[in-house]
């Protein structure tokens, strides 16, 4: 076998592999063996079949098999052992690589193309200056929060007649066109909070009403929203019911009586404080608030290095073939002008993983997440205050959630999340900025150029 390389273009290579008949007809021979061991044919004693028929009937498929094997290890060998860094996976080169007959050929040349992954020096330094938002919680939304808890945590009751806040259940049917029962139209059981209405006029519907009380209106009207729609519906898929009136009687009514304000309910929202008054109680929500807001900042913070970083560091890829590579790998998924269209979004990830390797290359453990603390985020789930340091029932709770690799990988992320907070807070200039929540929510809602 004969493997060599030539630059194609700025970041791209082409490999030749030349395979020789010496190469892979040891293996195909060995599996041709083994065929004939466990072929049973009419006439013929098992493993006496002749060899001549074993290869009539598989020697062009195991031939086949044991090239593409051969060729597979010998491109993989060749890129570890000269230390090639590639971008994506090799892509065989159609117009170089001529239509193989496994019938007559028995010497093979294959021709791939790579993208080469940039040399690149990252630079994390105090120049860097990246804004920091404080924000800060409002009144406003300390007591909404208040209201909020105290609700959830408040006592149902089910008055006689409707008002603004309460929840409305019943059972939801379809009219037709003239506005009467349609046969064998949909139907279910629904709630809905009446506030949630967005026409006061279809709110003005219901209040007041008691249970028994059949109200006919339009979903889609009262609620604009399609999602919303679908939920009170019940429904999947949106379909023409999303848009038809309906009728619907009102079962029960529910009002929440908010929880009162004292030492019982602290202690129910927050068992480890000891909170004594509504100020105690309120310190607290916007300390929860405070926190929240800041894992936010913190999140935005990060995001914004990167950005920072990646424009600064501007790796060059080569992007031709990283199209290439694209549409193959999401084949059936997106059209050649969809890669097209993101394909800055793409460039922006395969910039940032260059430079996190470079990153995690120069600074080793402090971002680097291991099998261990992966496991400890999860047994953190279910640790209570004082327990035990090893428990068999949660490590066997602890190896089912990280089967799973989506919830494996969301950990994962969670916890290198924190190590670029710390890392970049401590490698990086700070610029402090305060925000009201409302400018917040602006800036990380608007896209990054």
């Amino acid at each position: 076998m004969n493997i060599t390389q030539e630059n194609s273009g700025t970041l791209t290579a082409l490999v030749h592999i030349n395979l020789k008949e010496e190469d892979y007809i040891g293996k195909v021979n060995a599996q041709l063996k083994d065929h004939r061991k466990k072929a049973q044919m009419p006439g013929f004693r098992p493993g006496m079949v002749p060899m001549g028929m074993i290869k009539k009937m598989y020697g062009k498929a195991v031939l086949a098999d044991e090239v593409n094997k051969t060729i597979s290890d010998a491109l993989n060998n060749y890129i570890y052992e000269n230390k090639i860094n590639i971008l994506g996976y090799p892509m065989p080169n159609e117009e170089k690589t001529a239509p193989i007959d496994f019938d007559t050929q028995n010497e093979f040349d294959l021709y791939f193309d790579l993208g080469l992954a940039p040399e690149l020096e990252v630079n994390i330094s105090e120049d860097i200056k990246v804004p920091y938002y404080s924000i800060k919680v409002t009144d406003d939304e300390v007591e909404t929060a208040t209201k909020d808890t105290q609700k959830r945590l408040g006592e149902e009751e089910h008055p006689e007649t409707a008002e603004l806040d309460d929840t409305i259940h019943g059972k939801i049917q379809q009219l037709d066109e003239a506005g009467m029962l349609l046969e064998e139209g949909y139907s279910v059981e629904t709630s809905f909070v009446l506030g949630d209405l967005k026409l006061k006029t279809i709110q003005d519907l219901f209040i007041g009403k008691e249970k028994g009380v059949k109200v006919v209106f339009n979903p889609m009207k009262a609620l604009e929203e399609e999602d919303k729609v679908k939920t009170l519906l019940k429904l999947e898929e949106a379909d023409d019911r999303l848009k038809a009136d309906y009728e619907i009687e009102i079962t029960d009514i529910v009002r929440v009586k908010e929880a009162e304000l004292n030492e019982e309910f602290f202690k129910k929202v927050y068992p480890s404080d000891d909170l004594k008054t509504a100020e105690d109680f309120s310190a607290r929500i916007r300390e929860d608030l405070s926190q929240h807001y800041q894992n936010d900042a913190d999140k935005q913070f990060v995001g914004d290095t990167i950005t920072e970083v990646i424009a600064r560091v501007n790796p060059e890829l080569p992007d031709e073939f990283l199209k290439r590579w694209l549409l193959e790998n999401n084949k059936e998924k997106a059209t050649k002008e969809q890669i097209e269209e993101q394909y800055d979004g793409y460039a922006k990830t395969f910039k940032w993983q260059l430079i996190e390797n470079k990153l995690i290359e120069e600074f080793g453990d402090a971002l680097k997440v291991s099998e261990e603390e992966v496991r400890n985020k999860v047994r953190a789930y279910f640790q209570m205050a004082g327990g035990e340091e090893s428990n068999p029932q949660v490590e066997g709770i602890v190896d089912q959630i990280l089967s799973n690799d989506q919830e494996k990988e969301r950990i994962y992320g969670e916890l290198m999340d924190e190590r670029y907070i710390t890392f970049f807070k401590e490698k990086i200039s700070k610029e402090e900025k305060e925000a009201t929540p409302e400018e917040f929510v602006k800036i990380i809602s608007t896209p990054k150029e």
